[in-house]
């Protein structure tokens, strides 16, 4: 019977991974990469991954890693991190939160054009 051990939580979100989880992820993954399943040894580096990103709501904690290769680590963040920013926008835009524009003569400029030609400030 094998001894039961209680999963990692992480205090924080900039909190390491003990190296004793990492072996535990290693070894639970079988050695083989979550996405490409590649075995990893030799000049293939582990990299451990949380499956739902931290930027993007996840936990720091066990159930939460994965074992991925490097060369898949890169392009998993690369997603994780434009899904967060295509959200952001997603959000920014349901709230009315948009960036004034920057050319002068617009609805954001204190300033506006009449047919005729003349420049007025605008009402407040």
């Amino acid at each position: 019977m094998t001894r039961t051990t209680d999963e990692w939580i992480g205090t924080d979100d900039n909190q390491a991974i003990p190296a004793r989880v990492k072996v535990r992820v290693f070894d639970r993954a079988g050695g083989i990469c979550a996405i490409c399943t590649s075995t990893i040894f030799g000049k293939l580096r582990p990299a451990y991954d949380h499956k739902t990103a931290l930027i993007n709501g996840g936990q720091n904690r066990e159930s939460n890693l994965q074992l991925l290769c490097v060369p898949c680590h890169a392009t998993k963040t690369k997603a994780d991190v434009a899904e967060k920013s295509r959200v952001y926008r997603k959000r920014a835009a349901h709230l009315g939160i948009r960036k004034p524009s920057r050319f002068p003569g617009s609805r954001d400029s204190k300033f506006k054009k009449c047919v005729d030609g003349r420049v007025v400030l605008r009402n407040a």
